[in-house]
């Protein structure tokens, strides 16, 4: 009879009597497309020159011999799964795992290698046991393997991993325990390692944090808790920029992300510069939150509402508008709101859907409102007739367009149409989250994990995109809480991701405008950038364009 794994590779999707961790991860890497019979993991050369690295290596070489006699593998991962390093304690068995590319430079990152101790470890964030024929590859059924990831004491942060490996039939209940142990030490290497910044900012962390209270320290690159506060989605970089936008003020400051509790605010300063602060959290106010309270990272007065108030004026005006911006930006539906909010049923033309019988409908239209949608497909032959025919109509024209055509300016300017620009999603981070809850279900629950990986997504495909994205996890979810593991793949933070910069958002903004004006032809925005191929194409990867 099959045994699990062997009816999952058969198609038999729930494969009883695996758990359901491993079950998970076995789908992950089906869907990244691994391939379960063969070992061909990728390649680098190792910087073994990071923090990290020096802080973890001396503390598993130091203990590496305790484990002499167990048959046994110590290794250590940065944060995207690559092994730093490694220690064998038996020749047979090192010959085996170099055989199986568990050696220095090759990477277990769960999208090239499948289920396995270091790459699931740090896809879940969490200790994780990989026993035998639960390794997603059949090469690796000989083996298990037990990881963990270590979080920077400091910054909270995934910085590595520490993995002990041992074949299959020589698994213990001490490997766990190893390795939890082996994480401990190392993050106290870490914390001793860490800088005078860090470490002043630990020491104000340590004074504030003896009462009950939620306490929260945090600095450009740092963030600290207590007990209290562990349990609380904390947005580091959106907490930061709230703290350096009250430093004028100083005070008690009001936080929506956190239930829009306050907190007693102290900086801690580096002579002039600003290096940190210990914020303590008052009590949540009393009460539940109304169901239409603004999201977190969602402001009120956003682009969409001011820009929907300007057209609702230019109507009002008797002016004809014309809504233009990237496919998917939401321009039909901003139209729309507009229109009903004068109670005006316009007559709705789709050039998608072709052009033929539009001069008969305008014409039984006339006095009335038209919104012409997707007006760049309009052949400009007929552009040049809509010209001609529109002004003696005496109908007030709305219209959307995407990109700008010579055909498309002499038509708006045959209307004296005035153009509102609506900016793509990437520049309206702070509508994601009402625009997640209008999409969503009304019993949907996203986890703030959820929530923040959707806020950084830089969204090419704008609302469109995130409307497939929603509908997709919550039928992943199937009605529970809806994580970043039911999110699109290109949507899930690996471990050890960054957010952007200002200035790389900036760029990774010109190369999505550059590349849509080429069509998507990456030779030519590579050309008219400036820059080599392979540069362009390791932008497009890192800023996940």
């Amino acid at each position: 009879m099959p045994n699990p794994w062997e009816r999952f590779q058969l198609g038999e999707e729930t494969a009883g009597g695996v758990r359901a961790e491993i079950l998970t991860s076995w789908r992950r890497s089906r869907l990244s497309g691994v391939d379960p019979q063969r070992v061909d993991l990728p390649y680098l050369e190792p910087d073994v020159d990071t923090r990290f690295a020096r802080a973890a290596v001396p503390v598993v070489t130091r203990l590496a011999p305790l484990l002499v006699g167990s048959d046994t593998c110590l290794a250590i991962t940065n944060a995207a799964g690559q092994v730093l390093w490694r220690w064998v304690s038996d020749p047979s068995l090192r010959a085996e795992l170099d055989r199986m590319e568990v050696v220095e430079g090759f990477s277990f990152d769960e999208e090239h290698a499948g289920t396995n101790g270091l790459g699931t470890s740090l896809e879940a964030r969490r200790v994780t046991m990989v026993r035998g024929a639960e390794h997603f590859k059949e090469p690796f059924h000989r083996f298990t393997c037990v990881a963990a990831p270590v979080a920077h004491p400091l910054t909270r942060r995934a910085v590595g991993a520490v993995n002990i490996t041992c074949r299959a039939a020589e698994t213990t209940d001490a490997l766990q325990p190893a390795v939890l142990a082996l994480v401990r030490e190392v993050q106290e290497a870490l914390l001793h390692a860490a800088g005078a910044r860090e470490r002043a900012l630990f020491d104000e962390f340590l004074t504030s944090a003896r009462g009950g209270a939620p306490v929260i320290t945090l600095g450009p690159d740092v963030l600290i808790t207590n007990r209290a506060a562990a349990d609380l989605d904390v947005d580091r970089d959106a907490l930061w920029s709230r703290v350096l936008g009250a430093v004028e003020d100083g005070g008690p400051i009001t936080i929506p992300e956190l239930d829009s509790r306050t907190a007693s605010l102290r900086l801690v300063a580096d002579g002039p510069r600003i290096s940190g602060a210990v914020l303590v959290l008052e009590p949540p106010p009393p009460g539940p939150v109304p169901a239409d309270a603004p999201a977190a990272g969602e402001a009120t007065g956003s682009a969409t509402d001011r820009l929907t108030a300007l057209v609702g004026r230019l109507l009002a005006d008797g002016a004809d508008v014309v809504v233009r911006g990237e496919a998917g930006t939401g321009k039909r539906h901003l139209l729309a709101g507009a229109l009903a909010a004068r109670d005006d049923e316009p007559l709705v033309l789709d050039a998608a859907l072709g052009t033929q019988s539009w001069a008969g409908r305008l014409r039984a239209a006339a006095g009335g409102t038209v919104l012409l949608a997707h007006l760049e497909r309009v052949p400009a032959a007929d552009a040049d007739r809509l010209a001609a025919l529109l002004p003696g109509l005496g109908v007030r024209v709305t219209a959307t367009v995407t990109g700008r055509a010579d055909h498309l300016t002499r038509l708006l300017d045959a209307l004296a149409a005035t153009v509102v620009e609506l900016p793509p999603l990437r520049l309206r981070s702070a509508e994601v989250d009402g625009l997640v809850r209008a999409l969503s279900p009304a019993d949907a629950r996203w986890t703030p994990q959820a929530r923040a990986a959707l806020r950084e997504h830089p969204w090419p495909g704008n609302v469109a995109e995130l409307r497939i994205a929603v509908r997709s996890a919550v039928a992943a979810a199937g009605g529970r809480p809806i994580g970043v593991d039911h999110l699109p793949a290109e949507l899930r933070a690996r471990p050890g991701d960054r957010r952007l910069t200002p200035l790389e958002k900036a760029e990774a903004t010109v190369i999505a405008d550059v590349l849509a004006a080429c069509g998507g032809n990456k030779t030519a925005a590579a050309r008219e950038l400036g820059l080599a191929r392979p540069t362009l194409y390791a932008k497009l990867r890192i800023y996940r364009i």
